[in-house]
Order: C-alpha cells, then sequence, then structure tokens
C-alpha cells in the first residue's frame, strides 16, 4: 500500500474565519490557557532538534514536539479531557464519578485528573487493549471495566452505566445533559497550538496525526489564530487503514473511511472524524496524509536509536512518520513544498503507554 496525500483545495490562506471561531474562539483559549496555566507543574513539552534525522531528508531542520514529557501522563491527552472534565465537575453536584472508554491514553488522562480533583473515576476498556495500559489507569485510582468486544462495545456499555447512574462520561460524543464537553477538550488541546506558536513560529510545516482529528484540529485552530497567513502548512496524518479525515477531505464533507481500522497505530483507529475538527481542518490544513503502517515502525526506531533518544508510542509516531514519508516521496515532497530549507514540525502526542509493545515493535513484531 502507498501513501496517498490530498493537497486541500478549499485551503484558506488568510485570516482565521468566523467557522472555526465557532469551535474555537479566542475567548475559548483564553479560558483554557488561563486554567491549564494554574494546573502545578505545567511547562510546554520539548522541542527536540533532530539534525541526524534533517539530513536523512533533506531538510533544514526537523523538530520533534515530545509529548511524552507531558505532565505524568506523558501524552497530549493530559491537557484536552482533564481540562473538559476539570470545568464539568465545577458544574456538577457532588459527588460525582468521570467515565470514558479508551484504548489508553484518554482514559490514562481521564483518571489522572479524577485523582487530582477527588472524583471517583471508572475507566471501560475492550478486552483487547493490554494489561499494561490498564495497570497505569489503575494507578491513578481508577477502576477498570472490561468489555468484551471492541472499543465501540467499551463506549456503548460506558454510556449505558452512565444513564443509569448518572455518572459523567468525558468522551469526544457529546451528551444532552453536559454537551460543551467534545469542546472544552478541544481547547485544551489549542495549548500545544499555543506552545508551538510561541516556540515554532518559523516552521513552515507541522505535520500532526489524527485519530478523530480533535488534536489537529486544535492545533491548526490556534497556529491559524495567532499567526495567520504566516502559519506553517499543517498536514493532518493518518493510517491508511483508518482514514476518516482524508476522506472527507476527498468528499469535501465529513466522512467516513470505509477502511478495515486495522492498523499498527492504534489510537488512530477511528471510523469517523470529529465535526468539531473538521469544521477548522477543512479551510485550515495545508494537507492530507494517509501512510501505511511500516512507516510508523521504521519512525520509531529512527526516533529511538540516533541524536537525542526518545520513546515516542506506535500512535504518537503518525507525525514523524508522516513527515519521513512526505519527505522520501519525491512526488508528495513536491506536492508539499518541502525543500532543502524547509523547517518541519513532527508532532509527537505521546510517549509510549505501554513499554513491552513499545519494544516488541521495536524488535520487529505487532502489537
Amino acid at each position: 500500500m502507498s501513501a496517498r496525500l490530498i493537497v486541500n483545495p478549499r485551503f484558506e490562506k488568510g485570516a482565521y474565519g468566523d467557522r472555526p471561531r465557532a469551535v474555537l474562539s479566542e475567548d475559548d483559549f483564553q479560558a483554557a490557557e488561563h486554567a491549564i496555566l494554574d494546573w502545578p507543574e505545567y511547562a510546554a513539552t520539548p522541542l527536540v532538534d533532530r539534525p541526524d534525522i534533517a539530513r536523512r531528508l533533506r531538510v533544514g531542520s526537523v523538530r520533534i514536539k515530545y509529548e511524552g514529557a507531558r505532565f505524568a501522563v506523558q501524552s497530549f491527552k493530559a491537557l484536552g479531557p482533564p481540562y473538559a472534565a476539570q470545568r464539568l465537575v465545577e458544574q456538577a453536584k457532588p459527588p460525582l464519578i468521570l467515565s470514558s472508554a479508551t484504548s489508553g491514553n484518554h482514559g490514562r488522562a481521564v483518571a489522572w485528573a479524577a485523582q487530582r480533583m477527588g472524583v471517583s473515576c471508572r475507566i471501560y476498556m475492550n478486552e483487547g487493549v493490554s494489561p499494561g495500559r490498564a495497570r497505569a489507569i489503575e494507578a491513578y485510582g481508577a477502576t477498570v471495566i472490561r468489555v468484551p468486544g471492541t472499543y465501540d462495545d467499551a463506549l456503548a456499555r460506558c454510556h449505558d452505566d452512565a444513564e443509569n447512574d448518572g455518572s459523567y462520561v468525558i468522551s469526544d460524543v457529546a451528551q444532552a445533559a453536559y454537551p460543551d464537553v467534545p469542546a472544552h477538550t478541544m481547547h485544551g488541546y489549542a495549548m500545544l497550538g499555543q506552545e508551538l506558536a510561541d516556540g515554532a513560529d518559523d516552521a513552515t510545516h507541522v505535520f500532526v496525526g489524527a485519530g478523530i482529528g480533535a488534536l489537529a484540529g486544535a492545533i491548526t485552530g490556534r497556529l491559524w489564530q495567532r499567526l495567520g497567513a504566516d502559519r506553517p502548512r499543517v498536514v493532518v496524518v493518518e493510517p491508511l487503514t483508518a482514514d476518516a479525515v482524508y476522506q472527507s477531505a476527498a468528499k469535501g464533507k465529513l466522512s467516513r473511511t470505509d477502511g478495515s481500522l486495522a492498523t499498527v497505530m492504534d489510537g488512530l483507529s477511528v471510523g469517523t472524524a470529529s465535526h468539531l475538527a473538521w469544521e477548522v481542518l477543512d479551510g485550515g490544513a495545508y494537507g492530507f496524509l494517509g501512510i501505511p503502517d511500516p512507516p510508523a515502525v521504521t519512525a520509531m526506531r529512527l526516533a529511538h536509536e540516533g541524536g537525542q533518544s526518545l520513546v515516542i508510542g506506535e500512535t504518537g509516531i503518525a507525525g514523524l512518520a508522516g513527515t519521513v514519508v512526505a519527505a522520501e516521496d519525491e512526488s508528495i515532497r513536491r506536492d508539499l513544498g518541502i525543500d532543502a530549507k524547509s523547517r518541519i514540525v513532527a508532532v509527537a502526542c505521546e510517549g509510549a503507554t505501554d513499554l513491552e509493545v513499545f519494544h516488541r515493535l521495536l524488535n520487529g513484531a505487532r502489537a
């Protein structure tokens, strides 16, 4: 399977418009920033310069925005769901229970937030999720409930239980009783875009992975707000088998993927993108790139073995894997305007959520 690219025919080079502003306004961002800056131990995650990778790719620079250093959660998820949970807890009547379905990082972030706020937490995981990810969540005091079947089965059980007992679901699916959780999640993620605007405003390209697209949308939106026409070209990276954002770009409207969803980049195994994220990405992203699985493992090794060694999980590696694919494919390189002077930022949205899986992949086995 070969990589495929769409250069966005609806790309809006100019000022931030009304459509993305309805999802992420300046007031939305300021509220999230005010809350997150007040969290203990908040610090911008590092931009790790990797000249060895830049030389291989024949570009001016490659910097990796390393979310493995994000709080104790070691993932960008520590920005979005915890901020949404905080907003919910501030408005709800205690005692309350937070709940979520997860394949790893999302549930870990919700459990971390619940522990910080002193509320109870239940996390639902399908039976295929690794024991290491479950233990990481339980370490924050959450109750892990295993559900037979798929992630969708775990999410359905989570929602059913919440409807019966009044617990609050922190998810990307809006609930009638508290509809703002998905939007507040994106507002929290926009802090990562702010950090990029502060620390990498000279970037020409930003590569970021997409599952439902909330992180990619938030980064795109905040860079667009801050830098306008001077913002870097954001390239959204997905597995070929789970390319909901790519398919939406191809059809010009929010669409499902018809892929199998089977991918080593399991955190990106999503059938439909977020409608909120699409409102930003439709005009704000420069390109949509679908990649096969092998470059993800190649990029994991590349990040770990050379220069300043980084541990990046199989989901978090998508941004760097997309960078490698784009720079080494002459057609894609040309279409994205990548050359010897390009200054590329690859967003590594997580460390390794399960070190056993990480080392198995590095040693040649699938997760």
